[in-house]
């Protein structure tokens, strides 16, 4: 597929002749503050926060055009609203010179030059910024373990990042991460039953319990217009308004992509053609991995200034080191073409929405669609229509995801206070295949939402930021999830073949092996200098199952540095 895909980015380039750039990463706060702009200001032409990242010079673009925006007044931008977008000017310098300062005495005269990046050049029609990547957590469980030595936690991050721009057109980003540590209980349990790190694909042993792992990614973006941008590269990607996706979240492992953006009036195209890897096990010798192929296009249109739908697509499929190349029609709806190829894929249709109450509050939400059969699911043999209607069977094969949410920024007069409440859900089998390798997953994990399937989710979270430097958020989470033993398929793992189901009607939401979870954290994060942060984060967790063996309750804290790498939380 490489091949493919490079030869399909060559055909293209004779096309490329302004400009965007590389993107601002899926954790960072900036993400935050813009979206809490677009509530202020309406939704734009130019500017969809559903495709994250977000493009560095779009959204410096979006920043520029504040004043003329009809919906914007002065009064609406607090003290800490422009002093947030002065931190996203300093972040993105190689788009922006009018409000960008450069530092007086530059350390050695070449450090430090932008206040937020450790190197960095601008100069006619090139600019370029290199930081260290650098994380130190230190911590420690207050739950039970197998051993005091098991209650130290750590995890240390050691690596750069890189990103350039030439003439506006040609952008370049890399990040190179090597990790060692280990984690709390619940995240160790996680990997003994998926045979992975959260976000990690390739890994080795560490320690005692540990893990050693690459968190590697790059990518190139060329741009052909103002309308249309390109990125070729090893990242990943997120779909959604949410704290979670059932679409496409940025949870699991990096993947190969090709991303092809086109933004034009009030619509927002996105396709995404990528290579991924099936399920696998350690097996501590070195193999070629097989691979599995992703085909999706994702539609976002600003109906009104406060009103986005759009519209999603995907398939997952499996061919002998080769793409499909009919998935590479951009326009088609992939049903159709899956249908023409005898049906042998998994496919995905969804649906999902914005509504700004302005100023101050977003409702969102996502519906997906793996699998629905009406008549499976509304005809009860010997009984009438109107009684079927109201009885559903709970037909194993109907699969769907759903997301509601609501944000309330600048809650109860409070600047920078900002709540959130999202319930999420997903039908038993959702994201699975007949083929383990055309599930919804990469690298043994999924590709939405953490739980897989066959789940109910409560998130209330609440953000706060009293002063530029200091960020204070919590996070509540409830969930009830039906979970499998050793010989069972209940619904709730997308990497089991969906033919094993348990029975064939009467499947409801959390059914199987039932586990309750609850979860809470508060994390502090001061920020001393640009892009270095201390943070301290403490979590309890409680897990609730009805086979006790599974119970398991964590008290965990820590205290960490970082630079130029986002916060990560394990929430699930």
């Amino acid at each position: 597929m490489r091949k493919q895909l490079i030869a399909y980015t060559l055909l293209l380039l004779p096309f490329l002749s302004a400009a965007q750039g590389t993107y601002i990463p899926i954790g960072s706060d900036v993400n935050h503050y813009l979206q809490r702009l677009e509530i202020k200001t309406g939704l734009v032409k130019g500017f969809h926060t559903s495709n994250k990242p977000y493009d560095r010079k779009m959204s410096v673009d979006y920043l520029n055009r504040l004043d003329s925006l009809s919906d914007m007044d002065v009064d609406d931008l607090t003290k800490m609203d422009k002093e947030n977008i002065s931190y996203i000017y300093k972040d993105n310098f190689e788009f922006d010179d009018e409000h960008t300062e450069m530092t007086e005495n530059p350390k050695l005269k070449f450090l430090w030059k932008h206040p937020a990046n450790f190197i960095s050049v601008k100069v006619p029609h090139f600019a370029l910024a290199v930081n260290p990547a650098i994380q130190i957590k230190l911590g420690g469980s207050l739950a039970d373990e197998a051993s005091k030595k098991d209650k130290f936690k750590f995890l240390t991050s050691k690596g750069f990042e890189i990103r350039g721009q030439v003439d506006d057109i040609f952008g370049f980003y890399a990040l190179f991460l090597s990790e060692q540590g280990n984690f709390p209980n619940y995240v160790q349990d996680y990997i003994r039953q998926t045979g992975t790190p959260p976000g990690a694909g390739y890994w080795k042993n560490y320690k005692s319990n540990g893990y050693d792992y690459f968190l590697a990614k790059g990518y190139v973006t060329i741009t052909p217009s103002k309308h249309f941008h390109m990125q070729f590269g090893y990242d990943n990607n997120f779909i959604g308004d949410g704290i979670r996706s059932m679409f496409l979240s940025d949870f699991g492992a990096n993947y190969l992509f090709l991303k092809l953006n086109t933004n034009v009036w009030k619509f927002n195209y996105q396709n995404i053609f990528a290579e991924m890897t099936k399920s696998y096990k350690q097996t501590g010798a070195d193999k070629l991995l097989t691979k599995k192929y992703m085909a999706m296009h994702h539609l976002s249109i600003n109906l009104t200034k406060n009103v986005n739908i759009g519209v999603f697509e995907s398939v997952v499929f499996r061919r002998e080191n080769t793409f499909e190349l009919q998935y590479l029609n951009p326009i088609i709806f992939y049903r159709s073409i899956e249908q023409a190829l005898g049906s042998p894929d998994n496919a995905f249709i969804g649906f999902d929405f914005k509504i700004n109450i302005p100023k101050h509050v977003q409702m969102y939400g996502q519906l997906l669609l793996d699998e629905f059969n009406f008549k499976k699911e509304f005809s009860t043999p010997g009984k009438s229509k109107v009684y079927s209607l109201f009885h559903p069977r709970k037909w194993w094969g109907n699969k769907f995801a759903a997301q509601f949410g609501i944000k309330y920024i600048d809650a109860f007069g409070v600047d920078h206070l900002d709540l959130q409440l999202e319930a999420n859900m997903a039908r038993p089998y959702t994201y699975s295949h007949y083929d383990t390798i055309t599930s919804w997953t990469h690298y043994n994990q999924p590709l939405a939402h953490p739980l897989g399937a066959n789940f109910k989710e409560i998130i209330f979270q609440v953000k706060y930021q009293p002063i530029q430097k200091l960020f204070l958020s919590t996070r509540f989470i409830y969930d009830n999830k039906g979970e499998d033993d050793d010989t069972t398929n209940w619904g709730g793992n997308p990497l089991k073949v969906y033919g094993t189901f348990e029975r064939e009607f009467g499947n409801t939401t959390a059914q199987g092996v039932n586990a309750k979870t609850f979860y809470v954290d508060f994390v502090a994060t001061y920020e001393p200098w640009h892009n270095i942060f201390v943070d301290f984060s403490y979590v309890y967790r409680k897990k609730k199952s009805e086979d006790v063996a599974r119970n398991l309750q964590t008290h965990f804290m820590n205290l960490s540095l970082r630079w130029s790498i986002p916060y990560r939380r394990y929430d699930f």
